[in-house]
């Protein structure tokens, strides 16, 4: 596993409000809207996307592995009166049986997991057959971007726990066997270098046996 920095969750904890009322609210809101049925949450981190939660969810349950987060999120489901079951868990490794779900939500976590494909066929392998990735994650941008997240990837891997701001997180999901024309990439948001552009929307799975 990625060497993490302890304090990341209390510095996430303390400055993610502040960009969420900047901007990142509205983009969980819409990526959230793509939800629908039993949901899964992987990487649920201190819980601010369940407060976007659509009516037509019918169930949810999260995937987080670090006990801070998961003390912060059902701190807020509880204070929310949000029904939600929180387990202790990697997206490498989702602790439940296949076709479990009907959409998957991954909010800024492809960017940290220790192996994107794996967690990818975790996903795809809990979610029903045409089942939904709901998606809104940072992304390596292009030109200079691109290179100065090449550039700053390590160091700030340390600084941000694991976090890698130069991943190529469509061809990782397209790769995975999903249908990306729902995805739709963000490039210029307020959001400070190195996490911009962002991917935003939903891809479908691909039918096992097509």
């Amino acid at each position: 596993m990625t060497r993490r920095n302890p304090l990341f969750p209390y510095i996430y904890r303390l400055g993610m409000p502040i960009f969420d009322r900047l901007f990142y609210r509205r983009y969980r809101r819409t990526a959230m809207s793509h939800a629908v049925g039993r949901l899964l949450m992987v990487g649920l981190g201190p819980g601010t996307d369940l407060l976007f939660v659509p009516p037509a969810v019918v169930s949810v349950a999260a995937v987080e592995p670090e006990p801070a987060m998961r003390r912060m999120a059902s701190a807020l489901a509880r204070r929310h009166g949000i029904d939600v079951d929180i387990v202790d868990g990697v997206g490498e490794s989702i602790p439940f049986p296949d076709d479990s779900f009907d959409s998957v939500h991954i909010g800024l976590v492809l960017c940290s997991v220790d192996n994107v494909g794996a967690t990818l066929a975790e996903i795809r392998r809990v979610l029903a057959p045409g089942g939904r990735l709901v998606v809104l994650e940072h992304v390596r941008g292009e030109g200079l971007m691109g290179w100065f997240q090449d550039l700053i990837a390590q160091p700030w891997s340390w600084l941000a726990s694991g976090c890698e701001p130069n991943r190529r997180t469509v061809d990782a999901i397209t790769a995975a066997g999903f249908d990306v024309a729902g995805l739709h990439r963000i490039r210029r948001t307020l959001v400070p270098p190195p996490c911009t552009p962002h991917l935003q929307g939903f891809a479908t799975v691909i039918d096992r046996d097509g």
